[in-house]
């Protein structure tokens, strides 16, 4: 006898195909599972015995296995969904991803549509950490699509392990500390992130840090060990001396040096206004103008070395 594993999205015509050929082999797979039905939903992993050398159409079985072809239609019977809460977030992930997983902490519900055959998953959030990981049931091409749907506030999230390259939020979502590690993403969506004061985003690779500029609560922010070129630095940390207002200091960390020289940099004679020319020369800035600095000073971590508040 023969023992099969069950493979993401495969339901028990996919195996009788994959084995015999044919989705008449259903039969052999029941006489020889005693708890097998139409009715099955197989799961990942599941091992299934079936009579050996077996095969009703063997040009089927030839044909796939030239062509590395493992039938996985999947199950569909849980669509359509119906959500209760309202859509916040939906992330964008390669469809190779088969394992997620996150953490979440807040109050409020907390819906989940995994994008894959099943049903959506309620949380109910509180404060301590609730880890969440979820294995896709199916298997598809082009892209996968998480979508939660809440209204909740969220003290702590951790996104690293959904793997996203693309996320999007519709609506101002309020998260007080926030993790995305080893992420390569576009953060246009974060500018509807309200009351953060606490970004990791080590490991970061973005083409533009504008949008965290608009973060006035932000205490903390993690780049270490990112992959981010020196111009997109600069043009954040201007957008930070243009637009200063009314915000808190923060603590930043950079993987690599803003371009410049750190130094005081030239003002314009009619206004006395500071004229940054680099990226370094706004970290001056920063640190050296008083009023930005009485709530407690900024500071910047670069590469192992802290600029900081000259005492």
């Amino acid at each position: 006898m023969g023992r099969y594993r069950v493979i993401a999205g495969q339901n028990i015509f996919d195996v009788a195909l994959h084995l015999y050929g044919s989705i008449e082999g259903i039969v052999d797979l029941m006489m020889n599972n005693a708890d097998l039905s139409l009715a099955t939903v197989l799961t990942v992993g599941q091992e299934l015995v079936y009579t050996d050398d077996f095969v009703i159409d063997a040009n089927v079985v030839a044909y796939n296995a030239a062509r590395s072809i493992v039938p996985a239609n999947g199950e569909h019977h849980v669509y359509p969904k119906y959500p209760e809460e309202q859509l916040c977030v939906e992330f964008h992930l390669p469809a190779t991803v088969l394992n997620v997983s996150c953490t979440a902490s807040g109050t409020g519900i907390l819906e989940i549509d995994w994008g894959d055959n099943s049903e959506i998953e309620k949380i109910e959030l509180r404060n301590a950490r609730l880890h969440l990981t979820h294995t896709f049931d199916n298997t598809i091409r082009g892209t996968r699509r998480i979508r939660w749907y809440s209204r909740a506030e969220f003290k702590t999230l951790d996104w690293s392990g959904l793997q996203p390259d693309s996320i999007f939020l519709f609506h101002p979502l309020r998260i007080e500390e926030l993790a995305l590690r080893d992420a390569s993403v576009s953060l246009e969506g974060f500018r509807l992130l309200d009351g953060t004061y606490s970004l990791n985003l080590s490991g970061i690779s973005t083409a533009d840090l504008t949008p965290l500029a608009g973060f006035r609560e932000l205490m903390t922010l993690d780049m270490g060990g990112g992959h981010l070129k020196p111009s997109v630095e600069d043009a954040f940390l201007y957008e930070i001396v243009n637009r200063y207002g009314n915000r808190r200091n923060c603590t930043v960390t950079l993987p690599v040096a803003p371009s410049g020289i750190y130094q005081e940099p030239d003002r314009d004679p009619e206004t006395a206004r500071y004229l940054p020319a680099s990226g370094m020369e706004c970290i001056w800035i920063i640190l050296h103008e008083e009023s930005w600095n009485e709530g407690g000073p900024w500071k910047f971590i670069i590469e192992d070395k802290i600029y900081t508040v000259e005492s």
